[in-house]
């Protein structure tokens, strides 16, 4: 295609070759002209012309030159190129679109329609599997952690075909309203015209791992959406600078491993309005280029009336968006784990439950009213300590055991379980955070049972009820629960290979539903509804998966209260209530019923309560199910007869071969268990007898040591004998001596008292006599001074060698200050004989109580202790004999 003249008003286009015209009978027939250009196309030849073909704008223009004929004629062009037959057609379509003429004649409009699409890879790196992302609402699906690519289709709806000449970046960047510095450049990967040369495709490489699009790559709330902005650069041949397309749209984040349900494919798209202008200035050197003038969105244009503008800050606005109130009921189902459960609970309802938990703890029967009890809901606060009873999972050491036993052996399951634990509740706090401590106790529970039931292994459902049972009591008390549940009441049946006990519980569930709701259960088959298609997830997860909580936990104090019965009743009492909308609904809005609907109409503890009441009122014939099970057997009895006998025998060698093959891997799982037992045995018994011949030595060892020392034991009971017998004669001496230094001290007071009476009285006589001759002296006046004189002058010698009464009362007061020191000195040797007797006795009970121990320490400390006694004692002897004269 090339462009001469005003290429504004016309389009021109080479290398096209003339076929030739005919005329029509019928202009309005189309498989009239389709024959016609099929003829002249065969007939091409030397009458071939080359032409160039010129088409206007509008519809006032002529292609070919006027002609008088009023008959209708084709005329038949043909190009090598299918883009140019293309543009041609659009060119001729949009001219006889284009009735109005501008008013302005420099000034033109344009319309583009902006299609968005995302694809994430749902693959591997090395094998990727790109599937476009759904979206609902103009919200997108995504999952982080994902590669994904941008897709962007620009179509031209409005004006003369424009011609992009390619695209040289995509950008990208979290919220809305954003200045174009804001966003990010993509690696570009396509940028081509599509099939309809009207359509231009751009499409680029986007990985939300890097840190610019965190906010993209963050699991978002429920209740929120995160906003993004696309934007692409564009080169057109015929405007003067490139034009950037922005469009906007909503985003929802969830886990990696999120698994979305299949939904009818809608596009998000965006209108702009182009306005060009042409250029008037003859001294500019593009003079066949269009100018810029405005390129608009229909977004813009609604924000411009509501006067918003772009963010004047660098950082993203309005990056999340709340749900709005018509989100609430929309298509997608109900996240597991979603729900709020009442923790409310009376008084006198609580002390009820308490007084009969502790006389069921007393008592091994089950009480009689838990099953009037249960109706209402068992309260939360004691759910966990109720399901142990009911499910007799109370104290199992055998069971605590083996967990931890499994705890840390490989499991080949493990795969699997990894990603089912990520979609187990992720509505839930406690198994919300990927990694947190509730996604571990599940992985550790599911892990363990897969280990432990190898007939069953892990399959998917299990984890709804573990999680159930973990909300409500630890890993251990969980295991053993869950345990209880799969064998005591039969669920592992439904797992079983070939799940024959599953499809055994629909075909009774489907002759129940005939029976009760014939009006409903014509109606599910008229439309091809069949009982699996809505049963399986209620039977294998016990109604955990897709219920709030509120109702899975009144549906499992139920279950444990009366058995595996309970989902028969359940599942009757869920049909009855949705019987009026059900019977409204198709094929495709049926399943969706049970997908969303049914699960949100018991997000009320009001409606939960109202449905397990329907449920335990439901009159159900059990005696019916035997019947049917007997039916179903002799169906499938049937089934098999009437089967090619190569068929049967294909399928009996089929599930003999999977037989076998678990045997073998649990034959080899025994033969690899019993090596290690007998590796493992033999290494303790070499390490017990190793520790036989240790112990061995060490009792020949003691033995040795235990005669020595009783050796050694009575060579010192004959030493404390001997030393025990020296210290009785030690005792007895000092006894004897106390007792005569006794009579002396007696003796020696007599004495005293005696001489100390008469030297008083001798005194009193001498004072008297002294008194008389001085008074007689006194009298005479020659006399008195010589007296005086002769009492200064006394002989020292005659006073010394003559005792006088004040000499022998002096001697006589030292003397009983030497009587009261001995006294003392006596009474202390008495009190330190009567300690010494003390230490005796506590000596000889002592060495009685440890006549048979290890006593070689004890003596010598003893014997220490007895010649400090004796030693002390001496020094008293030979003090009380150095007093004695």
């Amino acid at each position: 295609m090339e462009e001469s003249g005003d290429f504004t008003e016309v389009t021109q286009f080479t290398n096209v070759q003339y076929l030739g015209c005919s005329q029509l009978v019928n202009n309005d027939n189309d498989n009239e002209m389709k024959a016609l250009m099929k003829v002249l196309d065969e007939q091409k030849g030397a009458q071939t012309v080359n032409v160039s073909l010129v088409v206007p704008h509008n519809i006032s223009g002529t292609v070919n030159g006027e002609s008088n004929d009023i008959l209708h004629q084709c005329h038949v062009f043909r190009t090598n190129k299918a883009e140019t037959a293309a543009k041609a057609l659009y060119c001729f379509s949009y001219a006889f679109s284009n009735k109005n003429v501008a008013s302005s004649p420099n000034r033109m409009e344009f319309q583009f329609e902006s299609i968005l699409e995302i694809k994430e890879n749902d693959g591997t790196v090395e094998k990727p599997n790109w599937k476009l992302c759904p979206q609902h609402d103009g919200v997108f699906k995504v999952r982080r952690d994902r590669e994904k690519k941008i897709v962007v289709q620009l179509k031209q709806i409005k004006g003369f075909l424009l011609n992009i000449k390619k695209c040289f970046g995509m950008l990208l960047a979290a919220g809305r309203n954003l200045r174009h510095s804001d966003l990010q450049l993509l690696e570009m990967e396509r940028n081509e015209t599509g099939n309809d040369s009207a359509v231009f495709i751009i499409e680029a490489n986007w990985d939300p791992r890097v840190h610019m699009f965190e906010v993209l790559n963050t699991e978002t709330p429920r209740d929120t959406r995160v906003f993004m902005t696309v934007a692409v650069d564009v080169i057109v041949t015929e405007i003067s600078e490139p034009i950037r397309f922005s469009m906007e749209a909503m985003s929802r984040v969830f886990h990696e491993h999120e698994r979305f349900y299949k939904t009818p494919q809608t596009v998000v798209s965006e209108e702009f309005t182009l306005v060009l202008e042409k250029n008037t200035d003859p001294t500019e050197p593009n003079d066949r280029k269009l100018i810029f003038i405005s390129l608009e969105s229909d977004s813009d244009r609604k924000r411009s009336k509501q006067n918003l503008g772009k963010s004047p800050s660098r950082m993203p606005t309005q990056l999340l968006h709340p749900t709005g109130e018509d989100e609430s009921d929309c298509d997608e189902p109900l996240l597991s784990g979603s729900g709020k459960v009442s923790q409310e609970c009376k008084e006198e309802h609580l002390e009820m439950w308490n007084q009969l938990i502790g006389n069921w703890d007393q008592q091994s029967n089950r009480p009689e009213k838990i099953s009037e009890l249960v109706l209402d809901g068992i309260p939360d606060k004691l759910r966990g300590r109720v399901w142990q009873l009911l499910a007799n999972a109370i104290d199992q050491p055998d069971l605590v055991e083996k967990y931890h036993m499994f705890l840390n052996q490989p499991c080949p399951s493990e795969q699997v379980i990894m990603r089912d634990i990520h979609r187990t509740f992720p509505a839930h706090e406690y198994f919300k955070e990927s990694g947190g401590k509730g996604q571990e106790s599940l992985y550790k529970i599911s892990k363990v049972y897969s280990l432990y039931d190898e007939e069953v292994s892990y399959c998917q459902g299990l984890s709804f009820l573990a999680a159930s049972l973990l909300l409500h009591m630890p890993e251990e008390q969980a295991f053993c629960t869950l345990v209880k549940i799969m064998f005591s009441y039969g669920l592992r049946d439904l797992f079983k290979l070939g799940f024959d006990n599953l499809h055994l519980r629909f075909f009774q569930l489907t002759a129940l539903l005939k029976d009760y709701i014939p009006e409903l259960s014509h109606h599910l088959d008229h439309i091809g509804i069949e009982t699996h298609m809505y049963a399986s997830q209620w039977f294998l997860t016990l109604f955990t998966a897709k219920f709030p909580l509120q109702m899975v936990f009144f549906i499992l104090d139920l279950f444990l209260s009366q058995g595996m019965n309970t989902i028969f009743h359940i599942s009757l009492a869920l049909l009855h209530d949705a019987k009026t909308d059900l019977l409204q609904l198709d094929f495709e809005g049926t399943l969706k019923y049970f997908r969303v609907s049914l699960p949100r109409k018991y997000r009320t503890e009001a409606a939960t309560k109202c449905l397990i009441h329907k449920a335990v009122k439901f009159r159900l014939n059990h005696s019916k199910l035997e019947v049917y099970e007997k039916e179903y057997k002799r169906i499938k009895e049937q089934e098999r007869e009437n089967e090619d006998p190569v068929l049967r025998m294909e399928k009996e060698i089929g599930r003999h071969l999977a037989n076998t093959l678990r045997l073998e891997r649990e034959n080899d799982d025994l033969a690899h268990e019993l090596v290690t037992s007998k590796i493992e045995l033999r290494r303790k018994l070499d390490i017990a007898e190793d520790q036989l011949e240790t112990s061995a030595n060490t009792i020949e060892r003691l033995t040795r040591q235990n005669q020595d020392i009783l050796e050694e034991n009575k060579n010192l009971m004959r030493e404390y004998e001997q030393i025990k017998e020296m210290y009785r004669r030690d005792v007895l001496r000092l006894e004897e001596n106390g007792s005569r230094a006794e009579k002396l001290l007696a003796e020696y007071k007599k004495l005293f008292s005696e001489k100390s009476k008469r030297a008083e009285s001798e005194r009193e006589n001498f004072e008297v006599q002294k008194k008389a001759i001085i008074a007689r002296v006194s009298e005479c006046d020659k006399c008195w001074p010589s007296v005086c004189e002769w009492e200064k002058n006394r002989s020292p010698v005659h006073s010394a060698s003559t005792p006088t009464g004040l000499d022998l009362l002096t001697k006589l007061e030292e003397r009983e200050d030497h009587i009261k020191s001995l006294e003392i000195d006596l009474a202390q040797t008495k009190l330190s004989l009567v300690e010494a007797e003390c230490r005796n006795q506590d000596l000889t009970h002592q060495l009685m109580a440890q006549s048979e121990s290890d006593g070689k320490k004890w003596f010598k400390k003893t014997i220490t202790q007895l010649k400090e006694v004796g030693s002390s004692l001496k020094h008293h002897e030979r003090s009380n004999s150095s007093v004695t004269p």
